[in-house]
């Protein structure tokens, strides 16, 4: 995404900013150090791409206050106390600058049942379908090819990217972005088996998903057996990932992407499964743990911990099992020689 920004507007923005060197061209876009050329800008946010920092094309950085060295010709860094903290806000401004002008009303081609209720600030864009009895708030907006089941509701301010699913009965926060392609309320994955074959249990249930709630591409949220499938408020969920049939997670909990979670499980406040990550059902994980990527987690975890590995310990357990295991070749090699030798004594 380009911009047109100038060094003045960046020291303007950043009274606190200390300047270093000088660069008089306008800056056009946000770049990593590393893909950085001339007329972007780009920041520092951590000691280790220090030597990325000093090779950079980069036309403006923005970089710690206790940052030494010193830019190059034609150059400037911007010392700041929290450079990522700085380009995030840039980020927000720049986001919220291009952003498409809100509408409000129906689009023609929208299918909206005479039962619905739609706020009048409420958008509802091209092809989308609304079915009886929903409920789309105030300032929520629909945009392409949107299906929002019966009785289903939208909450206020809430976004819904394009050929994102509502089903029926199901129910969106306030302050939601949805991204393209997430279904809400499909049925969950239940069967009862036998020497005839597999019958489908029926899903009766609904999800919701609570306030300021971001749910990223293709990701899926199943309604429950019974009762509620339920994502906590302030939740983020990365693309790609799947919330099985009656799981419950916490407040402020983060999903990274591929991360699956069974059926009945639960999930504490502020927890955070990275990329990968499995979750069998029935089991409960407590608040504030970590699940490093492509962990198994098969039984309960202990709130407030770190864990990681198939099946998943704690992190420092893990840590010295993975040690051991690296030795276990010249292990076996030193019970070899310790045999021969004592067949030949």
């Amino acid at each position: 995404m380009r911009i047109q920004l100038k060094l003045e507007d960046l020291i303007q923005r950043l009274p606190e900013a200390k300047v270093k060197g000088a660069f008089d061209g306008p800056i056009v876009r946000i770049a990593a150090l590393d893909e950085a050329r001339q007329g972007d800008l780009s920041f520092l946010s951590h000691p280790r791409y220090q030597s990325k920092a000093k090779v950079s094309s980069a036309s403006v950085i923005l970089v710690p206050a206790d940052y030494e060295a010193e830019p190059h010709k034609g150059q400037a860094f911007l010392q700041v106390a929290n450079p990522s903290a700085v380009i995030t806000q840039l980020c927000s401004e720049i986001a919220a600058a291009n952003k498409a002008e809100k509408k409000a009303g129906i689009h023609p081609s929208a299918v909206v049942d005479p039962s619905a209720e739609v706020s009048a600030t409420a958008w509802v864009g091209p092809q989308c379908v609304v079915e009886a009895g929903a409920r789309i708030e105030e300032g929520a907006v629909l945009r392409a090819q949107v299906y929002v089941g019966r009785q289903a509701v939208v909450g206020r301010d809430s976004e819904l990217r394009p050929q994102v699913v509502v089903d029926d009965f199901c129910r969106i926060g306030k302050r939601c972005l949805l991204h393209a392609g997430v279904v809400i309320g499909a049925d969950g994955f239940g069967y009862d088996s036998s020497a005839e074959g597999h019958r489908k249990i029926p899903q009766v249930g609904i999800a919701v998903i609570e306030d300021d709630v971001e749910i990223g591409a293709n990701s899926t949220v199943d309604r429950a057996r019974f009762a509620e499938t339920r994502i906590g408020r302030g939740s983020k969920l990365d693309n790609l990932v799947q919330v099985g049939h009656n799981v419950i997670i916490g407040e402020h909990s983060i999903l990274c992407a591929f991360a699956g979670i069974a059926g009945s499980s639960q999930v504490g406040k502020f927890v955070t499964l990275a990329g990968q990550v499995g979750v069998v059902g029935h089991i409960k994980i407590g608040d504030g743990v970590m699940v490093g990527g492509q962990a198994g987690v098969s039984q309960d975890l202990e709130a407030g911990k770190a864990y990681t590995g198939t099946p998943a310990r704690e992190l420092k357990e893990q840590r010295r099992l993975e040690a051991w295991v690296r030795k276990l070749p010249q292990m076996g090699q030193d019970v070899k020689e310790l045999k021969k030798m004592l067949s030949e004594s």
